[in-house]
């Protein structure tokens, strides 16, 4: 049954019995026993959305993590908004290639991107993309992701140390696979080969199952992506991690030291966001966030979630739209040190 966001206005009298009537209800103005929460306004007027299909591009190839984590959501976004909730992949660009196309698209809320905090903080802050985070409106976050550094496990380099001590001996020598140019992963190891004094060779590649394939195969040294796309290649023994980011050890991989305690303390995590066209109608946004957060509490998502060890945490528009400056002047300052901006 098509559930619809709506807004419900509430009188004086009825407020001293009710607080707030659901939103994402059936057709009836009967307020849903599941589904999204409901805002009220004082004009009483009727949102009535979504009346079509909803696309949510992925600016990655299909089978990342991007991707992955996308599908975990749209079946249940699906099936509680009552419209289709349809992924779309445009690769190019870092991430910024499919998130321009979407926030530059009617805003409506009817397209969308799920976009890591790299493409959409950091890359707009280095070329002109055709958006920045100012001129989107921010949905959710829907997961933080540790970052991890990994290499072949018929690799030569045992630790970070060992990784480091090579690219010191042959500067340039040292290749390694982020999933884009000024993406957090890369920044990562940008960062770290500078407070070692040395020089790595970065190679962008948009598709992290790609850069893991080219990591076994020999072609690259080491692949820094987030976390949960080691899972395979870490459970099958073809890969092994020298670090990963956090205060403390992932409890996934009790055995692989953190960087901050190699001495390296870049606080980098990558999240993954959901964020349309600025000027959305604050109703729309607020009814896409609340019901993605209602998605995120079903059983079956969360086990996707698990399965693909994702951590669930879920940011409000509200939160969200907070926490964006401060996440910016962050990356702006670490861009700065690293001499990419002036």
């Amino acid at each position: 049954m098509k559930k619809t966001c709506k807004r419900l206005l509430v009188s004086l009298m009825a407020a001293a019995t009710l607080f707030s009537l659901a939103a994402c209800s059936g057709g009836s103005n009967q307020p849903a026993s599941t589904g999204t929460p409901a805002s009220t306004s004082p004009d009483g007027a009727t949102l009535d959305f979504p009346k079509q299909d909803i696309t949510l591009i992925v600016p990655y190839a299909a089978g990342g993590t991007t991707d992955l984590l996308a599908r975990a959501l749209t079946t249940q976004l699906s099936d509680d908004l009552g419209v289709n909730v349809i992924v779309q992949n445009v690769e190019g660009g870092g991430g910024t290639t499919g998130t321009s196309q979407a926030v530059n698209s009617k805003a409506d809320g009817y397209t969308l991107a799920i976009c890591s905090n790299g493409g959409y903080l950091i890359n707009p802050e280095i070329n002109e993309v055709g958006y920045t985070w100012e001129t989107t409106t921010p949905i959710c976050i829907v997961s933080e992701i540790p970052i991890a550094l990994g290499v072949a496990a018929s690799s030569p380099y045992e630790t970070l140390q060992d990784l480091i001590d090579a690219a010191a001996a042959a500067p340039g020598s040292v290749t390694y696979v982020s999933p884009g140019a000024n993406s957090t992963p890369h920044l990562l190891v940008a960062a770290v080969g500078q407070q070692a004094g040395v020089q790595w060779n970065h190679s962008p590649n948009s598709s992290s199952p790609a850069a893991i394939a080219e990591l076994i195969g020999g072609h690259i040294d080491a692949v820094s992506v987030n976390l949960p796309t080691f899972k395979s290649s870490t459970n099958d023994g073809s890969v092994r991690l020298l670090a990963v980011t956090g205060d403390e050890r992932n409890p996934s991989y009790p055995d692989v030291p953190t960087f901050k305690e190699l001495g390296y303390d870049f606080p980098a995590s990558v999240y993954f966001c959901i964020v349309g066209p600025a000027d959305m109608d604050p109703a729309v946004a607020q009814c896409l966030s609340d019901a993605v957060g209602a998605a995120m509490e079903n059983a079956d998502v969360q086990d996707s979630f698990t399965k693909l060890d994702f951590p669930m945490s879920f940011t409000s528009s509200e939160d969200f739209a907070a926490r964006i400056p401060e996440d910016f002047a962050l990356y702006e300052g670490i861009l700065k040190d690293l001499g990419v901006l002036s």
